[in-house]
């Protein structure tokens, strides 16, 4: 992580904001609370950090005073959310730089009693996902994973280009990025159902990203999917590039980008 400009990283946020799921957040909203009528402070570690915008995202949200850490391996994108942070009074914050397909994920979040990410666990392998996961039960902490990529991609044009588009995507989505065979579109799942087996409460919900074609970004967007499909076949990437070119000949198109959010807590026996 992340291997994302900070210019893509603020042009998401605009998506990512209006996409998160409320019920999701104020599941949140609602255990930190209780944490902050007993006067607790909470530490939250943030991995695979970017920029920050998850943290700018969630401070202001949070009435109890937070020890932040926030965790990713670009040292500039580090920099960056420090300067940019949302702090209330009270509020502590420090950055790590590592390398999280590699880390010793216990000993990163020892002591936290939220683990957050944002957009990160499509890009894991379902070994890395087990060991977090086994590492926040050991910690008993919280996890708020939001924003990940369900596979769904859906626009009003050409279905039978989109639905060839979209396989060849979610088939790249699941080669290695940095952490073994990704989860890709499987991730949504595997967090429910990981999350369960080790005895978490979860609250989950969509949170689609809609996405104008005119919007900043969203031809960062669609050329990446142009060439993980690309990647992917070769020899369909002149179909590919059609479908792409005749969605930007529509300026008033939208496109519907499927994620979801998680919110577990450890289920109280």
């Amino acid at each position: 992580m992340s291997g994302f400009s900070d210019a893509w990283l603020s042009a998401r946020a605009a998506w990512d904001t209006p996409a998160r799921n409320r019920a999701v957040q104020d599941a949140l909203i609602d255990w930190a609370g209780k944490r902050a009528s007993n006067g607790k402070r909470l530490r939250i570690v943030d991995l695979g950090a970017g920029n920050g915008n998850n943290q700018r995202y969630l401070a202001p949200l949070l009435s109890v005073p937070v020890d932040w850490m926030l965790v990713d391996n670009d040292r500039a994108l580090l920099t960056r959310a420090e300067r940019a942070a949302s702090l209330k009074p009270g509020d502590t914050l420090v950055r790590e730089m590592t390398d999280l397909a590699h880390a010793d994920l216990a000993k990163l979040i020892a002591g936290a009693d939220l683990v957050t990410a944002s957009a990160l666990f499509d890009l894991v392998s379902q070994d890395w996902l087990d060991t977090l996961l086994d590492a926040l039960k050991g910690e008993g902490a919280a996890l708020l994973a939001v924003l990940t990529y369900d596979g769904r991609m859906e626009t009003a044009a050409n279905q039978e280009a989109l639905a060839a588009v979209r396989e060849l995507v979610n088939r790249h989505q699941r080669t290695d990025k940095g952490f073994g065979p990704a989860l890709g579109p499987d991730a949504s799942g595997a967090l429910s159902a990981g999350l369960a087996a080790r005895a978490y409460d979860v609250r989950d919900g969509e949170s689609d990203w809609i996405v104008g074609v005119v919007d900043p970004g969203a031809s960062e967007l669609v050329g990446g999917w142009v060439e993980a499909a690309s990647e992917m076949a070769p020899e369909r990437s002149g179909d590919v590039e059609a479908w792409a070119e005749a969605l930007y000949a529509a300026p008033e198109a939208t496109i519907r980008v499927g994620h979801g959010d998680h919110f577990a807590v450890p289920r109280i026996s």
